[in-house]
């Protein structure tokens, strides 16, 4: 899915590039520091705005381990752009750069998430729809816990394989906090370990992210939208407790960064809600250049765990696990969430 790479060496001047990518391609740019920092996932945000006429993006990066950043921005217009880095430390010469040029070009693929583009909600907010205007009927599979290695990568090619020959459109698959699992069990693991290094969220593991890049990617290139939760909320597996607001908020920033360059789905946490994910669910919706389209996995409906309904753009119910008694309430529910004024698609 990465279409162009532009690495910038870390002079006191950034020198100018021309680079080339698709539209809704994945454009990628790394960057190096010029300075060592003792905690940089903690201590250091860098963004990367990009131009294109009278519309800007600003685009978290995210830390790859050592002194590397990187960027990755989906063009959601052809013509030409100009883009430059900076930092919170004004002076880091590596990661305050002059501006960059970048020349987008049409898609000429067949994958309907390229051809068509993002997804967003309807004008009369009842349906999903691409950047285009074509609808998208959401065809869901979930696989919580398949970014880690009990899934192996040959199984999960095998898995998405499989889904996309049976129609499926969307798979829901967790990045943080597994449901149903102690905190930081072995079992957390893919091939790069653990997502973080400490229960509090403030070390990152870069490496359990390269793994969960390639089947993210994996998931795209089938043209399937991944639909990323966040992490738990429960209180067996509270994502909250472990590293509270500014933790969950740094995870999400890191999820931006890594896979908003994708056509995704932000489902902000999993049977959370509260004043809390409700700042997480708005920090998400201010800092996501792209506005993905985002919801809360809830313990009933997604709009009535949020203290404030805009901060996400289409209410999700869980309805039941058990079997036709639970089916036998979800016309009801249904009908009862499609009625509720504002208007919003309901999963």
């Amino acid at each position: 899915m990465v279409h162009s790479i532009l690495t910038l060496c870390a002079l006191p001047q950034v020198l100018a590039c021309a680079a080339e990518v698709t539209q809704w391609g994945v454009f990628e740019a790394s960057y190096e520091s010029t300075k060592t920092y003792a905690k940089p996932f903690t201590d250091l945000e860098v963004n990367v705005a990009f131009r294109s006429g009278n519309k800007q993006w600003i685009v978290p990066a995210f830390w790859a381990g050592a002194g590397k950043w990187i960027v990755r921005f989906a063009p959601p217009v052809q013509g030409d752009y100009t883009f430059r880095v900076t930092c919170s430390d004004p002076s880091n010469n590596g990661l305050n750069g002059d501006e960059q040029s970048l020349r987008v070009t049409a898609y000429t693929g067949d994958n309907p998430l390229l051809t068509h583009g993002f997804l967003r909600v309807s004008a009369n907010r009842r349906y999903f729809e691409h950047a285009d205007g074509t609808p998208f009927f959401w065809l869901g599979d979930t696989w919580w816990k398949c970014l880690c290695k009990r899934m192996t990568w040959e199984g999960f090619q095998e898995l998405t394989a499989d889904r996309r020959a049976k129609g499926f459109s969307v798979v829901q698959i967790v990045c943080g906090v597994y449901p149903d699992e102690g905190v930081f069990e072995p079992r957390w693991e893919n091939e790069g370990g653990k997502p973080y290094l400490t229960r509090d969220f403030t070390v990152v593991n870069p490496k359990y992210f390269e793994h969960a890049d390639q089947r993210i990617q994996c998931l795209v290139n089938a043209g399937i939208v991944p639909a990323i939760v966040g992490g738990w909320g429960r209180g067996d597996c509270d994502g909250m407790v472990m590293a509270g607001v500014a933790g969950i908020k740094r995870h999400w920033r890191n999820l931006i960064a890594r896979y908003g360059a994708y056509p995704t789905i932000w489902i902000i946490g999993g049977e959370s809600g509260g004043p809390e994910w409700t700042e997480v669910a708005r920090y998400v919706q201010q800092i996501d250049p792209y506005h993905h389209p985002s919801t809360m996995h809830p313990f009933d409906s997604g709009r009535s765990r949020v203290t404030d309904e805009t901060v996400i753009s289409f209410d999700m119910l869980q309805t039941g696990h058990g079997g036709w008694p639970a089916a036998q309430t979800v016309i009801p529910k249904l009908k009862a969430a499609y009625d509720r004024e504002p208007a919003m698609p309901v999963m």
